[in-house]
């Protein structure tokens, strides 16, 4: 999944100047906002680049504002420290403590927001970014039946004024199978998932008209069902699991994002200087990204399908009262 396990770690050094490195994602739906901003490792790496202070700014030594490019009015920013476990592929970036600055406050949709750094220097590090612009799921509907050979999962814009070539740049749709399990002994229902990737690509290749559209199969998740490593490594005789929700899950990443993560995506633990950055007098990225879902009830008939057909997985029919 592209926008979920794709690399975006932002590791610089330099052997000139200090650079401010920016890695700031801009999430509407999210609870809680991050913004991270270390510094250049100055010199020779391997002799400094486990030393905190060479890649990491002491509390005082910047002003941070994150503010609505619209109306000015700035973004109540808080701090904190996080352990960043060792990481053998980013050697030099973790294994230590990182301070993070954050937000609870609710981004709005389709807002740009401007980043504001200015160091001990008066050097003001800056970028600005669009949010992901509003949408809705439609469709499926109320319910799905796992039976049927073709189905139509279709978004559109919230504001029919907005150009539907300006929602986001990149699209990833999955599906989401929820369950509960209890396995034989235990006393209380487990909640789990299967997770069915359907469609990702440009935005570009889901517009229909003044929507977002495409068809799949739901019949095609018998087989997903058959070939998830899981459930079939831990169905013992005497395991329950009750059929809950289907997850219609659709992420949407911003230009910047998509641009940043195509040409950066590097496996490499150590990069010179990202090909791909929209900081001004620093480098790294300022980007948005957005998460929607629509919970959607199992049919009565594919959960009787699922409990005549996959006795082994036992799924239990009827499931009413669990």
């Amino acid at each position: 999944m592209f926008l979920f396990s794709c690399n975006t770690k932002v590791d610089v050094f330099s052997e000139g100047e200090e650079t401010t490195v920016v890695y700031a994602m801009l999430d509407p739906s999210a609870d809680t906002n991050f913004i991270k901003i270390t510094k250049s490792i100055i010199g020779n790496i391997y002799e400094v680049g486990q030393d905190y202070s060479q890649s990491n700014y002491e509390y005082g030594e910047i002003a941070v504002e994150l503010k609505s490019v619209n109306d000015t009015i700035p973004v109540h920013l808080d701090t904190i420290w996080k352990w960043i476990p060792y990481n053998p592929e980013s050697p030099f970036y973790s294994g230590c403590r990182q301070m993070y600055y954050y937000t609870t406050e609710k981004l709005k949709e389709g807002e740009e927001y401007g980043l504001y750094i200015t160091r001990q220097d008066g050097t003001v590090v800056s970028s600005k970014a669009m949010t992901v612009k509003a949408f809705t799921i439609n469709k499926p509907g109320g319910q799905i039946n796992f039976t049927t050979y073709k189905s139509f999962i279709e978004w559109r814009p919230e504001d029919v004024s907005n150009n539907i070539h300006d929602i986001a740049a990149y699209f990833e749709v999955d599906a989401i199978f929820h369950y509960d399990e209890m396995m034989p002994g235990a006393t209380e229902y487990v909640s789990r998932s299967i997770v069915w990737p359907l469609k990702s690509g440009k935005a570009d290749s889901f517009i229909n008209d003044r929507i977002f559209t495409f068809s799949f199969s739901p019949n095609a998740f018998y087989s997903i069902l058959e070939s998830n490593e899981y459930i079939n490594q831990n169905s013992p005789a005497g395991v329950e699991r009750v059929v809950r929700d289907f997850e219609i899950r659709i992420s949407a990443a911003s230009d910047e994002l998509y641009n940043y993560i195509i040409i950066n995506n590097s496996s490499s633990a150590i990069q010179d200087t990202p090909n791909f950055t929209n900081i001004s007098n620093g480098t790294g990225l300022m980007a948005a990204r957005v998460i929607k879902n629509k919970l959607i009830e199992v049919g009565d008939k594919s959960r009787k399908y699922l409990h005549d057909n996959y006795p082994q997985y036992g799924f239990k029919y009827p499931d009413d009262g669990e």
